[in-house]
């Protein structure tokens, strides 16, 4: 498919009353000055979703260099009264032409229940799968090329998890992974919690596995998306709270240091006005990157809001990948992409 330049969006620097820096948003942008648009491109366009379903998410999405491919989880979230089914497939995007993308539905063997979040560690695609009545939430391992997959965490000491989330794996092998109750509260798939929902720790070098921050020290409710500073040394997350249009609920990403054991430190990094932040993702700049309701919000190392990636109206940010210095945006029903003067994984 041939990219849509989207003229009209534009990733808008904020009023100078709100104390933005306009040096930093034109840098960032590699534009001449702060009245020239940057353009978006579409480049896919996913296929309605099935009549049970009430929207279609796009949130697991990884790129995996070696087969210069993304690959995108697509998860149909139910009309009251129905439960999410599992979908047998994921998208692949090749982008070898990236003018041209070739975007195909393959099939995980076995099938993956319900991906949401995806990392590339040591060749492998980690999938963080919400799992069902029947299969539990787990983390499962896939090949990017045969598409063999296979379950390599699904308890806490015998407990199982509720709706795994998101994760990301340091480059020593210890993974953070979030636990929320999505779907049990959102997507009516999953039996009753047995656990409190939050943030793990897990050292996939020894097997040891703690939770380190979540809703038993009343930090997180529906803890989210998950992402590294580009050194490792932070850690940030999205909260979402009871429901994303709750304006009591939870908005916020949190950002803490990740330490020898755990995490520390935890503090308010930002707090959204546009919805809960879903995926999140940082540069070598030290920006982060929230996927929210009609946008992509950038933020500098302090968690000023610089200014938006904005995407088609009435669309919804789920999640990203970096390709290099461009920033692959996934939502309810596109996938976009915009380049950047900066890059990050």
């Amino acid at each position: 498919m041939v990219p849509t330049f989207l003229a009209a969006l534009a990733i808008l620097a904020l009023p100078a009353q709100w104390g933005c820096p306009l040096d930093e948003v034109v840098g960032l942008l590699g534009i001449a000055g702060p009245f020239e648009q940057k353009q978006v491109e579409e480049i896919f366009t996913f296929p309605d979703p099935p009549p049970y379903a009430q929207r279609q998410i796009h949130d697991g999405s990884v790129y995996v260099p070696e087969e210069n491919a993304l690959f995108v989880a697509e998860l149909f979230s139910p009309k009251e009264g129905h439960s999410m089914s599992a979908i047998p497939y994921v998208w692949r995007v090749d982008i070898t032409d990236p003018a041209s993308p070739n975007t195909t539905k393959v099939y995980p063997n076995p099938p993956l229940t319900i991906a949401n979040g995806a990392y590339l560690f040591n060749g492998s695609v980690y999938w963080a799968q919400e799992g069902n009545f029947t299969t539990p939430s787990s983390i499962v391992r896939m090949d990017p090329k045969t598409l063999k997959t296979e379950v390599v965490k699904n308890n806490f000491y015998g407990h199982r998890f509720n709706s795994l989330n998101d994760l990301v794996i340091s480059d020593e092998g210890v993974a953070f992974f979030t636990d929320g109750y999505y779907g049990w509260d959102n997507f009516n798939d999953t039996l009753f919690p047995e656990l409190a929902n939050g943030i793990y720790r897990w050292d996939m070098r020894t097997g040891n596995i703690k939770m380190v921050a979540g809703a038993a020290e009343g930090a997180f409710f529906n803890p989210n998306g998950l992402a590294f500073s580009q050194d490792q040394t932070k850690l940030f997350i999205t909260n979402r709270g009871n429901s994303s249009s709750d304006p009591h609920g939870g908005r916020t990403i949190y950002v803490h240091d990740v330490t020898s054991s755990g995490l520390s430190n935890r503090n308010v990094f930002s707090y959204s006005d546009a919805g809960f932040p879903d995926g999140i993702k940082t540069d070598k700049d030290n920006r982060v990157y929230g996927a929210v309701t009609g946008s992509v919000d950038v933020y500098d190392s302090r968690g000023t809001l610089l200014g938006r990636i904005k995407i088609a109206d009435g669309d919804v940010a789920v999640n990203m990948a970096w390709v290099e210095n461009w920033l692959y945006i996934f939502s309810r029903n596109k996938i976009y992409r915009v380049e950047l003067m900066t890059s990050g994984r």
